[in-house]
């Protein structure tokens, strides 16, 4: 977790947008912090999760990338793998990861091949939920609570948009979060419990 790829992250560190740790407690990075408009920095989160087996062993691949106004491009990768999981939940928290490391609030443009991260929040579906108390429209409850939940007080600092790309279709980021993520989901060396996971 944490890998540094590619360009120089360091003035995106040291002008405090980034943690290089996810914080243990699930909280953004950015929490209590306020959005003052034309003040943002622009940051691209691509993301995306992998399960063998579904349950099975997963991981999430997520990278952070931000330009400065002197045109130098700094990049952050993280991933991490667990022992039994979902590849929705991996998807959920590839995104969740990126949007925690931010320090600071950020308009962020998150990519992933998830149409379940990308819909909930183009078709609305969270504001359904939220309405219901974490019930779906056939009054079940929400599977992944937990991870949306987490979601949700990680996004909320930020202006956020998703956009959904095709998987496997070379998307050059995409592709590099799929290796990350799968690399994680296949070395149980580096397997972690995914503790809100209910199998």
């Amino acid at each position: 977790m944490g890998a540094q790829h590619g360009f120089s992250f360091s003035e995106f560190s040291q002008v405090g947008f980034v943690s290089d740790a996810v914080r243990p407690d699930g909280r953004g990075g950015a929490a209590g912090a306020r959005i003052e408009e034309g003040s943002l920095m622009e940051v691209t989160l691509y993301s995306d999760g992998s399960s063998r087996g579904n349950p099975g062993p997963g991981g999430y691949g997520t990278i952070l990338r931000y330009k400065a106004p002197s045109g130098a491009v700094h990049e952050k990768e993280f991933s991490e793998g667990f022992s039994c999981t979902t590849n929705n939940r991996m998807e959920l928290l590839g995104c969740i990861v990126g949007l925690e490391a931010l320090r600071r609030p950020c308009t962020v443009t998150v990519y992933s091949d998830s149409q379940y991260l990308v819909n909930a929040f183009n078709q609305n579906w969270v504001a359904g939920w939220l309405k219901r108390g974490w019930k779906n429209a056939q009054k079940q409850p929400v599977k992944n609570a937990d991870l949306w939940k987490r979601l949700l007080a990680a996004k909320e600092p930020h202006v956020v948009t998703f956009v959904w790309v095709k998987g496997h279709a070379g998307h050059a980021e995409n592709e590099r979060c799929d290796a990350l993520a799968t690399a994680a989901a296949d070395n149980p060396a580096c397997h972690k419990e995914d503790a809100g996971f209910k199998g």
